[in-house]
């Protein structure tokens, strides 16, 4: 009998054991390292977390690594993503871009940041990070745009239509170096008008401007020749009139299916061969081509903050 009794509590025993291992597995969990002995890999903390930098979709990822604890092996990365809906997120992330834009369209900075705060506030839109001003389609719908950039253009484009008071009408003549119109062009086409080839929008300014020095030009910030009834367009400042030239590239010759040199030329500089068909200018051509052999060789990409704070070299 006595034996009998041993034997049952020897099972009870081995019971609460197996319990206490289980629990133990499921609260460290067992790691068997290459020489296999089991290593207690312990659930990573929030202070082992590492926030990343916000993409331009409005998504904040956070990356874990459990080789954070000291003396455990590594164990994957998980990534956690968050929708980020604020506009002052987007306001401070995207300051350069605002303020230059400002300069841009000549109007107030802080009357734009009161502007899109007013515009978060009062609507109840789903948030598109690629539309801060809320612009909406004919069904009602808001616009998605290629990027942030493109979409802040959009937004400053559609508010001096709105506010055209809040404008500072007032001109002011360019007089500083070609350099700075050129880093202008490739700006706005590798960050805005990307369907714009930069090197042909390099070229035809420089073919029309003399390599952005015809002073005449520049002092109606006009370099690409864009002419009204009334002669050549006088824009307020060089930015808004290179953004305007590029834009026509953009929605008049680009998106038409008008991408070559020669397809640009018979709109752009035409003139007629002897049987009466429209061509491209010959002379225009060469000097396209011309300039197209020197921008060839530059740094085609820049950023921002090439643009913001420059000052003009007079």
């Amino acid at each position: 009998m006595e034996t009998k009794k041993a034997s049952k509590a020897s099972w009870k025993h081995i019971v609460c054991c197996l319990i206490l291992l289980l629990i133990f597995v499921l609260t460290v969990g067992i790691h068997i390292n290459a020489e296999g002995y089991a290593e207690a890999e312990f659930r990573e903390s929030s202070s082992d977390t590492i926030p990343l930098r916000i993409n331009n979709n409005g998504i904040v990822r956070y990356v874990t690594d459990a080789s954070k604890n000291e003396g455990l092996l590594a164990g994957p990365k998980e990534e956690v993503t968050v929708n980020v809906r604020d506009i002052d997120y987007y306001i401070t992330e995207y300051t350069d871009e605002l303020e230059f834009f400002a300069k841009t369209f000549s109007v107030n900075y802080e009357d734009i940041i009161d502007d899109l705060r007013k515009r978060y506030d009062e609507n109840n839109l789903e948030f598109e990070s690629t539309n801060i001003g809320f612009l909406i389609n004919e069904a009602n719908e808001l616009k998605k745009y290629p990027s942030v950039e493109y979409g802040i253009v959009e937004y400053f484009y559609d508010y001096v239509e709105k506010h055209p008071g809040k404008v500072n009408k007032k001109r002011v003549p360019y007089s500083g170096e070609a350099e700075y119109i050129e880093n202008l062009i490739i700006y706005y086409t590798t960050h805005i008008y990307t369907n714009v080839d930069t090197s042909v929008a390099l070229s035809i300014g420089a073919a029309e401007s003399g390599y952005y020095k015809v002073k005449y030009m520049l002092k109606c910030n006009n370099v690409f020749g864009g002419m009204s009834s009334k002669g050549l367009i006088k824009y307020r400042n060089i930015e808004y009139g290179v953004l305007s030239y590029i834009r026509l590239l953009s929605k008049n010759y680009y998106s038409r299916g008008l991408n070559t040199v020669n397809k640009i030329g018979r709109v752009y500089c035409p003139t007629y061969d002897n049987f009466g068909n429209k061509i491209a200018s010959s002379h225009w051509i060469n000097l396209v081509n011309t300039a197209i052999k020197k921008y060839s060789k530059y740094k085609l990409n820049n950023s921002i903050e090439v643009l913001v704070g420059k000052e003009e070299i007079i």
